[in-house]
């Protein structure tokens, strides 16, 4: 019985730990479920001031999405991207590896500020293809962990 106790707290304590809050979520619809690789996809990021002032010390994360139903159709099992992130006329960039089994938060390189808004945030496909096929949508979530 003591076991079972102890496995209860433990994974309260796991889950209290992990807790997001999420600050920002969105959508960007592909034209015709195709993604030309001169083709981005651009997110304005507006967050209300007073969650960013009570936020500005934390860590904060992207979260890209994709629907199930997406990865069903989509003849690889990831999907390179580059990311630009504007702020304050300084552009970081990155590569993030989405991939269909793990949807993993990746470190956003700036810090939320209620003064420096909006964010402008670009996606690019890094794929060899030229054109990327049966894509819908993707999705930028940012969270506060």
């Amino acid at each position: 019985m003591k076991k079972w106790i102890y496995f209860i707290v433990l994974s309260c304590l796991c889950c209290a730990c992990h807790h997001r809050e999420s600050i920002y979520h969105q959508y960007r619809h592909l034209p015709q479920q195709t993604w030309h690789r001169q083709d981005s996809l651009s997110f304005d990021i507006r967050i209300e001031p007073h969650l960013a002032a009570k936020h500005q010390h934390q860590a904060v994360y992207y979260r890209w999405q994709m629907e199930e139903d997406a990865w069903r159709h989509y003849p690889y099992q990831n999907l390179m991207v580059a990311v630009e992130s504007h702020c304050d006329s300084v552009i970081y960039r990155d590569t993030i590896d989405l991939m269909q089994k793990e949807n993993l938060p990746a470190p956003c390189p700036f810090r939320l500020s209620a003064d420096k808004f909006p964010y402008k945030v670009v996606v690019y496909h890094l794929m060899q293809d030229e054109s990327l096929i049966n894509l819908h949508r993707l999705g930028l979530e940012i969270t506060i962990q």
